[in-house]
């Protein structure tokens, strides 16, 4: 079944945002249903829109790596054809949040507090916040990994949510923004795990991160292929985890 997009209303966005503890408060006293939004805030919140998707349910969880993952290949499929400037608007996202994703948002805030209530449920329109949001994350993550012109498609995705670090470093950097450079990345870290069974810590994964910025500085690293990209990163990456 086919249903139409939303988007919250700019009055109901910035009365949730100037009102964090309220917006707190109502998410723990409601963890099933956003029923409690309408009431808060006294009229409709969302405005339909002419685009359509194809509708779409999640799983309530996000205890596991593979239930997470299955989630943000849903989304990504059923919200993929829509336009940039949809996909880009926090608004959409508030949304898709509140109604569409709003137990599986729950599950993925149980233990964090206001702030992180605020700044993932109701993001600003930075790049950086919109890859973090609490569901438009999941999206974003098989975004950055989906090879659409590959049989299994959704290998270095697998790779990307069983190591999210990954993701966190490329959202804080510019060439996160490249293709080349991230499907480059994860494919490198995870033929190296395959290869010798070593695991990424933190501090390893955000020197990777580094050292294919650097490439960026010296080439033109946004017109080389991932193949070029690869060959250079591959050698660095065995250095930085063996030393070698």
């Amino acid at each position: 079944m086919e249903i139409n997009i939303k988007l919250m209303s700019e009055v109901a966005y910035i009365t949730l945002q100037k009102n964090p503890e309220d917006v707190y408060n109502n998410l723990k006293k409601n963890p099933t249903d956003s029923l409690w939004l309408r009431q808060y805030l006294g009229f409709e919140p969302f405005e339909e829109k002419e685009y359509s998707i194809e509708d779409f349910d999640l799983k309530d969880s996000s205890d596991s790596i593979d239930m997470s993952l299955d989630n943000g290949i849903c989304i990504y499929e059923h919200l993929k054809h829509l336009p940039r400037y949809i996909l880009c608007n926090p608004r959409f996202w508030a949304w898709i949040t509140f109604e569409k994703a709003y137990k599986v948002a729950q599950n993925y805030s149980k233990s964090m507090g206001v702030d992180y209530i605020t700044s993932s449920w109701l993001i600003t329109d930075s790049r950086r916040a919109l890859m973090l949001g609490v569901i438009s994350h999941l999206f974003f993550m098989v975004q950055m990994s989906v090879e659409e012109n590959k049989p299994n498609k959704y290998s270095l995705t697998k790779y990307l949510f069983s190591n999210p670090e990954t993701y966190r470093n490329f959202c804080y950097r510019n060439i996160g923004m490249l293709r080349n450079v991230t499907l480059a990345v994860i494919r490198a870290q995870k033929d190296i795990w395959e290869k010798y069974n070593i695991s990424i810590l933190s501090k390893q994964n955000a020197e990777m991160i580094k050292e294919t910025s650097k490439i960026g500085s010296v080439m033109l690293i946004d017109i080389m292929t991932e193949e070029e990209i690869y060959e250079l990163i591959y050698p660095k990456f065995i250095k930085i985890l063996t030393g070698r």
